[in-house]
């Protein structure tokens, strides 16, 4: 059989990328609606994110934020819980919601054919909730329960720790999102349903909706749904600047008969308003933000020490965080700490050319590979809208990262990075952990059982 070869076409080199862009409305109550078009997309994405900064709890009943955003759907004002599962169900529509320190998210992904009678669904779960007792008491037991099992991972101890020992105790993000048991015990349906009505309104939300919208008029489905929201609730308090704590800190919490250490090392960081955010995302890809960056080089393909370790500059609204984790053998613990440490504080002698230019291409050249889905679109932009920067910020993201020299890197990773000192948490084994600790010199040992 014979076989004719030709010559394939030449590869075009890719054009500049942008993130998708959106048109702009709003409701009849005055929410602004932006939808992203995306032909093909047949499951679309649509998300409610209102502006709810975790300060705005009474300290007293930290998490009721948690517990209310869990108990929108158990039971609305038109459905029960089992109905309203099953109006989804037959539509096609999963449901999910999210918690951050600045807003709370609901959204649904349903096919477009089903959008109109979903987002109504969705529209009820946000705006209609009936808040029941059973239901709330319910979820009250679900979360006390989860943290019991929290308290078992290592992985949960040693971020819980992190952020008790970074931030001063009057800054929220210090204490878990999701409450304590003395916080979470004492809710009921009336403090929840309080909360809901001090804080969930339309003048305080936007509702984002990505997919294929041909033929589909998607405004005026949304505002079919969300057009007669009202409620008595003004724009959201600012959140506070964060209050860090500084110097070099050991914390070791005592984890019995774990084979391995838990590790995470960190220290304050940009967020997103700093000129450094971008630069910082170079330098964290070089350090320690891929399976090819220093610290794993180091601690995973020559030392073996570890499956892998990973950084990440990360913030919310106002205060960010750098952060190296991951889980090294117990026996080998303070030399893994050692080491990680030698990494990161050499680093701020200097990234390389080329480092800096391998971690630029892999960040700009996946970019729409990581947009190419409805929901991660709008994932990325509600978080844009949370941390109160411009919907279309990916693109200034990008821009700064592409335009990033490794003198830029540089700076902006010696700018936080060592610059205060570094906490060092541990969870694992105390009874072996804590003579390796005590060799590396770290300063003062902080224990926690």
């Amino acid at each position: 059989m014979s076989q004719s070869l030709t010559t394939p076409p030449p590869v075009s080199p890719s054009g500049p990328w942008k993130f998708p862009e959106s048109t702009t409305t709003t409701t009849s109550a005055g929410t602004p609606v932006h939808i992203f078009d995306r032909p093909g997309q047949y499951v679309a994405t649509v998300r409610v994110t209102v502006a709810m900064p975790l300060f705005a709890e009474p300290r007293e009943l930290e998490g009721v934020a948690t517990i209310m955003s869990r108990t929108l759907d158990e039971g609305t004002e038109l459905h029960s819980a089992n109905d309203f599962a099953a109006a989804l169900e037959r539509h096609g529509a999963a449901y999910g919601v999210d918690v951050s320190s600045d807003a709370l998210h609901v959204e649904i992904s349903v096919p477009v054919s089903h959008l109109a009678p979903a987002v109504k669904l969705l529209a009820e779960a946000v705006t209609r909730p009936a808040f029941n007792v059973a239901d709330v008491g319910r979820h009250v037991t679900i979360r006390l329960g989860e943290i019991n099992q929290e308290k078992a991972n290592a992985g949960y101890r040693a971020r819980e720790a992190f952020a008790a020992y970074l931030f001063d105790a009057s800054t929220r993000r210090s204490r878990p999102t999701a409450g304590t048991p003395d916080t979470i015990r004492p809710l009921t349906n009336v403090q929840v349903a309080e909360f809901y009505r001090n804080n969930i309104g339309p003048a305080r939300a936007q509702i984002l909706f990505a997919g294929d919208a041909t033929g589909v008029d998607v405004a005026a489905i949304l505002d079919d749904a969300f057009g007669d929201w009202r409620a008595e609730v003004g724009p959201a308090l600012e959140t506070p600047e964060p209050l860090y704590l500084s110097g070099d800190r050991v914390v070791l919490v005592d984890r019995p008969g774990s084979v391995q250490s838990q590790l995470v090392i960190g220290c304050a960081g940009p967020d997103r308003r700093s000129a450094a955010w971008g630069p910082a995302a170079v330098a964290n890809h070089v350090v320690g933000g891929t399976i090819t960056s220093r610290v794993d080089t180091v601690l995973r393909e020559e030392k073996g020490y570890t499956y892998g370790t990973r950084s990440s500059f990360a913030a919310p609204r106002k205060g960010g965080t750098f952060t190296l984790g991951g889980a090294v053998r117990t026996e080998v613990t303070g030399a893994a700490i050692g080491d990680a440490l030698r990494i990161l504080r050499d680093a701020r002698d200097g990234l390389t050319e080329q480092e800096v230019q391998e971690a630029k291409d892999s960040l700009t050249l996946t970019a729409p590979l990581r947009y190419e889905q409805a929901d991660s679109i709008i994932q990325q932009v509600a978080s844009n809208i949370a941390n109160g920067v411009p919907i279309d910020f990916a693109d200034t993201y990008m821009q700064r990262i592409a335009a990033t020299t490794a003198e830029q890197a540089t700076a902006a990773y010696r700018e936080y990075v060592g610059t205060n000192g570094l906490l060092v948490v541990v969870v694992g084994e105390a009874k072996d952990v804590r003579p390796q600790l005590t060799e590396l010199g770290l300063g003062d040992l902080i224990e926690l059982t």
